[in-house]
């Protein structure tokens, strides 16, 4: 950290690959991480590795379908850091692709991920940028290929986190001047976890999917950009994925 300050870190969607990734990455710029998920005892491994690093990470439980779930996830996190500045937080919660050809689509199909990704970012970003606000911050988006891109099948997954996209600009364009850094990261590409090897094997080479946790050092260079470079949306992929 560069100064004496307390800090503090939020972040979304804490799981095995990306979310644990992040965990690790902003464990080292920031004094403490709260880890939020659905079931933070699924956290209890990575808070202890975390801990053992030297860094301070807590978990707590957030359903951010249900607003009354993430109201309480952030009255408990300012009560166990009220004296922690939150200088960055992540919205990394993610549902599944479930392609399928559209004229076998139901409305239902589609509503899971529009009530995640953008109702839930829509909860979430309420809830943490009075918080950014008050110190000047960084506010982060998990995005995905379907974010500028609806491909055949994904008509129940893409609307919404092209929704997702959309939403972060605006939040970009109302925050920036008031010292909020909001930045949406295009993933385009398979990160490398134990679910993927397990859905579509090992990756050939180092360079055929994006590692986990190079992604979360992006997400840091993102919020230690300064004022007068910031850059809103950032797309990464392998070298070897075609766009």
């Amino acid at each position: 950290m560069a100064s004496s300050q307390r800090t503090l870190a939020i972040l979304l969607g804490v799981g095995p690959g990306t979310g644990a990734a992040l965990a690790r990455a902003f464990a080292k710029t920031h004094t403490a991480v709260a880890l939020l998920a659905r079931n933070k005892d699924k956290l209890d491994s990575l808070v202890s590795e975390i801990q053992q690093a030297g860094g301070e990470a807590s978990p707590f439980s957030c359903d951010v379908t249900e607003r009354a779930s993430v109201e309480a996830a952030f009255e408990a996190i300012r009560a166990q850091f009220p004296q922690h500045a939150c200088t960055a937080a992540v919205f990394n919660a993610n549902s599944p692709l479930n392609p399928a050809p559209f004229l076998e689509l139901k409305e239902e199909d589609l509503r899971p991920n529009v009530e995640l990704n953008l109702y839930g970012a829509f909860r979430f970003s309420q809830s943490v940028l009075p918080m950014l606000e008050a110190q000047g911050g960084f506010l982060g988006f998990s995005g995905a290929t379907a974010s500028v891109k609806g491909s055949a099948k994904f008509a129940a997954f893409a609307p919404s986190k092209g929704a997702l996209r959309l939403l972060s600009q605006s939040l970009a364009r109302e925050f920036g001047p008031k010292g909020v850094h909001v930045a949406h990261v295009v993933i385009d590409g398979i990160i490398d976890t134990e679910r993927t090897r397990g859905m579509v094997g090992a990756p050939k080479d180092d360079d055929s999917r994006i590692n986990a946790a190079d992604l979360g050092e992006a997400f840091v260079y993102l919020s230690q950009q300064p004022k007068n470079c910031w850059t809103h949306e950032m797309d990464v992929r392998p070298a070897a994925e075609s766009f």
